[in-house]
């Protein structure tokens, strides 16, 4: 047996997943020692990579008397291409520190892709050095292995400079420069340099056919069908593109006709393509045609292992659907099938815990997550994050957070977004202050967040440093920035700068009036409010029921009585809205606050609900103010029969007794909310 039919016989068992066999001709390798050879030892580690056995591979490497540039590069590169960067790396920094070999270009490709994949931008950098310091760069594979690792760091400017220090780029290069410049939205660049590409293939169509799709644009479309008249065929990547867009820009008619196209071009038969599919139907909530794709495409008897994809779209489909109970079963049945998880699986996994908050659940997704080496993955760290900080447990969140090597924009908002909404204020700040330090990129939803911590602290100074920095990124003119910065700068009680921001807003639409509505209320503008009302109106815009509540709120907030009675009583009639209970308790304060009971009466009579305590309090406090004796008993009745448990109902009942000198009546409360809980100290705070 010489060593060619060795290594076939190895090679063998890998791609026909023999691990039986390819343990035992091992153990036959050893007796006769054949195992001592440094190519049969290479050979059989690659082996156990393709059987997907790394203990045995890292058992087998380690126990290597003796190894070269080969046996280095073949167990960075296992780890590298199933998804364990981390490790990769580590290996390559153990055979710098062992000095006993050099590494090649295949090897420095191979850590490349890990840099890419963890955006180790600073070691990206260092090879980048070495490759020039020892002339490899005349290496297009190499050198386009440098592109990617810059495309996907985001130094899109270093991979410019790559590309053209290229001497002759071949079709990945000119792909992944222009795939790059899609994926950060810079279609003009894109579509610059695609019309200077030689030669273009399927590759090149469908960069800028996804670029579109990714920036919500109709051109994918219209890309598409050049693509079709070049003569290019639409392949198993352009199809999911496209129904990816139909999805995006709600077009289930056009999903339809691409469903049609892929029927007729047997493309249906592409697991990519059925799994595309299924997704576009589940996005458009049509579950049944999802589900009977699926029970097409698995009828054959394909195994879980070899279909993953196909599973992970139902379950993605149920999930976004919020069917539950569905998907639980479906990811208990992949779990007891064998079937290893991978990135998608645990990505649903995790999103099914949130969408039932529960705590043991995610604990034990999040066990299986670590036991199948994904707790350092970028997207499903992220994922986790936001699990972990909506159960309300910021520690682990944070925790989970500071493990992720690398962490996307997905992990920040999702961690910044909950601290200002559970009152982790300081800690958002800093989070905040660390995305700007390191140069992230900071979207509109982290702006938000950050601004309506500015508004719960009334921090106007913290507010205004925001604003700066939303001018400085270009985020000023855009309509959910100013509508966030419109409401801060009415919390801190600023109302002028809000006004300015809202004149110069181009397009106004129901929450920026709103929004301005609810700022002059708040900040003793309330005829401005009611006049920006009907402003509102007169543009055809039609209010909801936050809008009319803001406006009785303005018009409460400074005696508006007829105003607010005009408002109150055109909801049904003018605008179609039926008022809640908090329209009726707005407008019984108002009315008490005017000293008109008996219309105040008469609207409580007419109310749909039971009033409560929102209805009966604000009555309370009018008779206090206008000195009402007659009135007091009544509504003290019916206080103490809707809500006798509360103490804080006591301590009002207290206070208006004590203004009218109802000592007797006071002595009765009194000796009533002794017996109950005693009221708890308030605090409140504002910046100085």
């Amino acid at each position: 047996m010489d060593l060619r039919q060795i290594v076939a016989a190895l090679r063998h068992c890998g791609r026909l997943q023999a691990s039986k066999h390819g343990k035992s001709f091992h153990s036959h390798l050893i007796k006769t020692g054949f195992s001592r050879d440094i190519f049969v030892a290479n050979n059989l580690i690659y082996m156990y990579v393709d059987l997907v056995l790394f203990s045995d591979a890292q058992q087998l490497f380690d126990e290597m008397p003796e190894r070269n540039t080969v046996t280095w590069t073949t167990m960075v590169s296992a780890y590298v291409n199933n998804g364990r960067a981390y490790e990769a790396l580590r290996l390559y920094g153990q055979m710098l520190a062992s000095e006993s070999h050099v590494p090649n270009g295949f090897l420095y490709s191979t850590v490349l892709k890990a840099c890419a994949f963890l955006g180790d931008l600073e070691l990206g950098r260092l090879i980048h050095e070495i490759i020039f310091r020892d002339r490899l760069d005349h290496d297009v594979v190499l050198m386009n292995a440098l592109l990617d690792m810059y495309v996907k760091c985001g130094s899109l400017s270093a991979a410019k400079r790559v590309f053209n220090e290229i001497p002759s780029p071949n079709s990945t290069s000119w792909n992944t420069i222009i795939s790059g410049y899609c994926k950060a939205g810079l279609m003009d660049e894109a579509l610059n340099l695609f019309h200077q590409m030689p030669e273009k293939n399927a590759v090149s169509w469908n960069s800028i056919i996804a670029g579109f799709v990714d920036n919500g644009s109709l051109s994918a479309f219209e890309f598409l069908s050049m693509m079709h008249r070049v003569g290019l065929k639409l392949d198993v990547f352009t199809l999911p593109c496209v129904l990816k867009s139909c999805s995006c820009l709600g077009s289930l008619t056009m999903g339809e006709q691409i469903h049609c196209y892929a029927l007729k071009s047997g493309l249906e038969s592409s697991c990519f393509t059925v799994s595309a599919l299924m997704d576009m139907y589940s996005n458009f909530n049509v579950l049944n045609e999802a589900r009977n794709l699926f029970n097409q495409y698995t009828r054959h008897g394909a195994s879980i292992c070899n279909s993953l994809a196909l599973w992970n779209s139902m379950l993605s489909g149920y999930v976004v659907n919020k069917d539950n109970i569905a998907a639980i079963h479906m990811l208990s049945e992949i779990y007891f099938s064998g079937t290893c998880f991978d990135c998608c699986t645990f990505s649903n996994a995790v999103k099914l815990c949130i969408n039932v908050l529960n705590f043991r659940l995610g604990c034990q997704v999040h066990g299986l997550i670590v036991t199948y080496g994904y707790g350092l993955d970028m997207i499903v760290g992220s994922i986790l994050i936001d699990l972990y900080a909506k159960l309300g447990s910021i520690r682990d969140a944070l925790r989970i957070f500071h493990r992720l090597p690398a962490k996307d924009i997905i992990a920040w908002s999702g961690l910044i977004g909950k601290c200002a909404k559970v009152g982790f204020y300081s800690l958002g700040f800093v989070l905040f202050r660390d995305m700007v330090n390191l140069g992230l990129q900071v979207d509109q939803f982290v702006i938000s967040s950050i601004l309506k911590i500015c508004s719960s602290l009334a921090s106007l100074g913290s507010g205004k440093q925001v604003h700066a920095f939303c001018v400085k990124s270009g985020y000023e003119s855009e309509e959910f920035t100013v509508t966030s910065l419109i409401d801060m700068y009415s919390k801190c009680g600023d109302i002028d700068p809000a006004l300015v921001l809202f004149y110069f807003t181009p397009k106004r639409d129901i929450v920026s009036w709103t929004g301005m509505i609810v700022g002059c209320g708040q900040n003793g503008r309330a005829e401005l409010a009611v006049e920006f009302f009907h402003e509102m109106k007169r543009t055809g815009l039609k209010p909801n029921e936050v809008t009319l509540l803001s406006v009785l709120s303005a018009c409460r907030h400074t005696g508006l009585v007829e105003q607010a009675w005009i408002i109150f009583k055109s909801m049904k009639p003018e605008h179609g809205i039926d008022p809640l209970m908090e329209h009726y308790h707005c407008m019984v304060d108002i009315l008490g606050q005017a000293g008109r009971f008996q219309e105040a009466e008469e609207l409580i009579a007419e109310m749909p609900f039971e009033p409560n305590k929102t209805i009966w309090g604000p009555m309370l406090v009018a008779c206090g103010i206008h000195k009402n004796t007659k009135l007091v008993p009544v509504i003290a009745k019916r206080l103490i029969a809707t809500s006798p448990l509360d103490p804080s109902l006591y301590v009002m009942l207290a206070n208006v007794y004590a203004t009218l000198g109802m000592w007797d009546s006071l002595d009765e409360v009194r000796r009533a909310a002794k017996e109950l809980d005693s009221k708890e100290i308030g605090m409140s705070w504002i910046e100085t």
